[in-house]
């Protein structure tokens, strides 16, 4: 599902969810990120992490629509840790050349 209204202008609720850290420095928090996991290992937790909830007791509970949402979910975080991770590729380079 696509939250449209927060691409604009983001609502003092996702807000909330920003550290001042992360406001100042956010390639800390990239650094921080791919330095301790990196990709591949990124990639294998998000893949256990989905396959768990898909293999739950709960998801018979959850309709097509919310399981559909869970797979979407599952693919544009993926793709947001590709991005990231080529940021970091990109900022640990230009750091190396100083």
């Amino acid at each position: 599902m696509l939250n449209t209204q927060f691409v604009n202008k983001p609502s003092a609720e996702e807000l909330w969810y920003l550290s001042k850290e992360s406001v100042e420095s956010p390639q800390k928090a990239i650094y921080q990120f791919f330095d301790t996991y990196g990709l591949g290992s990124s990639h294998e937790q998000l893949w256990q992490m989905l396959r768990l909830t898909i293999s739950s007791e709960e998801i018979n509970e959850w309709n097509e629509v919310k399981r559909a949402n869970c797979i979407h979910f599952y693919e544009l975080l993926l793709d947001l840790l590709k991005a990231n991770y080529f940021l970091f590729l990109k900022m640990r380079n230009e750091t190396d050349k100083m």
